[in-house]
């Protein structure tokens, strides 16, 4: 009886590690990786935009989160311009650029040529199957996070 239940256990065992942690991380594989590359490719779409009209209305920002969202991770996007700000010291005869941030609705509505606007992507929860990746198999990559920015020229 125990040669039985040892064979019936070898069997459960040769095919979850056969089998379903292969497909849990080809599963994986295809939902985090895609949709981490469709959320860059929002956010560059995004801000190619901006740089090319010099404005930001709010039908904007809500397709960016919309879209930013949809691709199965639950993200935080926030959408800053950076003001840009010359300061000139006289006493050592240098120039400097500074950027001051601001994330106004009223101030993304008018952008100036040379201010830069920045979209910072963070993840919010945990998928469930990067959960049970890492629950079985023990492999995570962690959360999602970037910046991107680009002058409005």
């Amino acid at each position: 009886m125990v040669d039985y239940i040892n064979k019936v256990i070898t069997i459960i065992l040769v095919f979850v590690m056969l089998v379903l942690a292969p497909q849990l991380i080809s599963y994986k594989a295809d939902e985090q990786i895609l949709a981490r590359r469709e959320i860059l490719n929002d956010v560059e779409v995004f801000i190619d935009k901006v740089q090319d009209t010099s404005s930001i209305t709010e039908d904007d920002l809500n397709y960016l989160y919309l879209s930013c969202n949809s691709h199965g991770l639950t993200v935080d996007v926030q959408v800053k311009r950076l003001i840009a700000s010359a300061v000139y010291d006289a006493e050592n005869d240098l120039a400097q650029t500074n950027y001051f941030a601001t994330d106004d609705p009223e101030a993304l509505a008018n952008i100036n040529s040379g201010d830069v606007v920045q979209v910072h992507i963070e993840e919010v929860t945990t998928s469930s199957g990067r959960r049970a990746t890492y629950s079985i198999l023990g492999i995570d990559e962690g959360n999602l996070e970037f910046t991107l920015a680009g002058v409005v020229g």
